[in-house]
């Protein structure tokens, strides 16, 4: 798309199925409701299984030291693993286990639903600033020329370095007088096709202070694409406006978009597992499409590219804030890292101690365990270690 702007299409929705209340049944409503919810939480079940079955192929081959440990190695040498159970505000349980060594690394399928899910709360939590305080929010992509034989991590520094000099310096700072800025945050993108090789490109959301209307927030992207081909061709590379280098959006704020736009900010990983089920636009794969295919296959070539995308994404923030936007949305001013938010447990009580023999055998099929205490409570957790005759300690209530 070219740098005019349009409005972000509407959130698609879902019919519920169709049936006749009995006497004995609680009314189509409630049992489409329950039945929504139950498909729901199995989709959850199987996406982290899915995740963590990835993350146990990149035990054996992933080329980053503490990657190859995650969610294997215990803290202490002679530790075990402890399963944690808690009440989500669903209503439904969540259960996890901690006492692992975590990389909190985005190339990793577990940590990235982690992170991808914090992130996705924060920009939900700016959205509804914005709500609250009636500012208006624009979606915008800047995207570069690329091909095949770039490395990726050239290109993710060329669109680092474009970023900072689209944001920072006197132009900026007359943009953000004339139509408003508050402030904006910033998202990275990859997906790698065969035909051009690594497209790295940037979302940002950009929040104003008050109404402003499409042309304008168009106005303000042309502005800003302009210092950002500049900044581009300052490392060898270059965007061209009316060829998809720029795409510009007013964000409708209500319920829906917002949990829409928070999703696709952060939807490197949010959804990692179950967009991997089919490819990008013009065949292009994420990095998580890349990792499903190479464990599919073991295919040398995929496993090499997957390779390149983490080493290339090492200690790289995928989103960003500029200065202050982080309080005037009322989140913390410290920002947590990755790494800290993959290592952090969220909440709930310890149920379930496994000792170091046991977790040995447990975590490769932990998977199996967590979805046993989820659905069933501490005890089904019992039952399960019981049938298997593993030893296991009781945190009781």
């Amino acid at each position: 798309m070219s740098g005019h702007s349009r409005p972000l299409p509407p959130r698609p929705t879902e019919s519920g199925a169709r049936g006749r209340a009995s006497e004995a049944s609680p009314g189509p409503a409630l049992g489409n409701r329950r039945a929504t919810v139950r498909e729901a939480e199995d989709g959850r079940r199987g996406r982290r299984r899915e995740a963590m079955a990835w993350r146990r192929s990149l035990w054996e081959w992933s080329s980053v030291p503490r990657q190859r440990k995650c969610g294997r190695v215990p803290f202490t040498s002679g530790g075990g693993a402890v399963v944690r159970l808690s009440d989500a505000e669903d209503g439904n349980r969540r259960a996890g286990v901690a006492g692992l060594q975590s990389c909190g690394s985005w190339s990793c399928p577990v940590c990235a639903r982690s992170i991808s899910a914090a992130r996705a709360a924060e920009v939900a939590a700016v959205l509804r600033s914005a709500v609250d305080q009636r500012c208006s929010v624009a979606l915008a992509t800047f995207t570069m020329r690329h091909h095949k034989g770039l490395s990726l991590r050239s290109c993710w520094d060329a669109i680092g370095s474009a970023w900072r000099s689209t944001t920072s310096g006197a132009g900026w700072q007359k943009d953000k007088d004339q139509f408003g800025v508050v402030g904006w945050l910033r998202a990275v993108e990859i997906t790698h096709g065969e035909e051009h090789g690594f497209h790295v490109h940037v979302h940002a959301l950009i929040v104003f202070d008050g109404p402003v209307s499409v042309e304008l927030m168009g106005e303000l992207g042309h502005r800003m694409f302009a210092r950002w081909n500049r900044a581009l061709g300052r490392k060898g590379f270059s965007a061209v406006e009316d060829r998809g280098g720029l795409d510009v959006r007013s964000v409708q704020l209500d319920g829906d978009s917002i949990d829409q736009v928070s999703t696709y900010i952060s939807k490197a990983a949010y959804e990692a597992v179950s967009s991997a089920t089919k490819h990008a636009r013009g065949g292009n794969r994420s990095p998580f499409q890349i990792l499903r295919d190479a464990v599919e296959t073991g295919n040398a070539a995929d496993i090499e590219l997957y390779w390149e995308f983490e080493q290339a994404s090492l200690g790289r923030k995928k989103i960003t804030w500029s200065n202050a936007l982080r309080e005037w949305a009322g989140l913390h001013v410290v920002e947590k890292t990755d790494g800290e938010i993959a290592a952090e447990n969220r909440g709930g009580e310890p149920v379930l101690i496994l000792p170091k023999a046991t977790w040995i055998v447990v975590r490769h099929d932990v998977a199996d365990l967590l979805d046993a205490v989820e659905l069933g409570g501490r005890l089904a957790g019992q039952r399960w270690l019981r049938s298997r005759g593993l030893a296991f300690v009781v945190v009781e209530p």
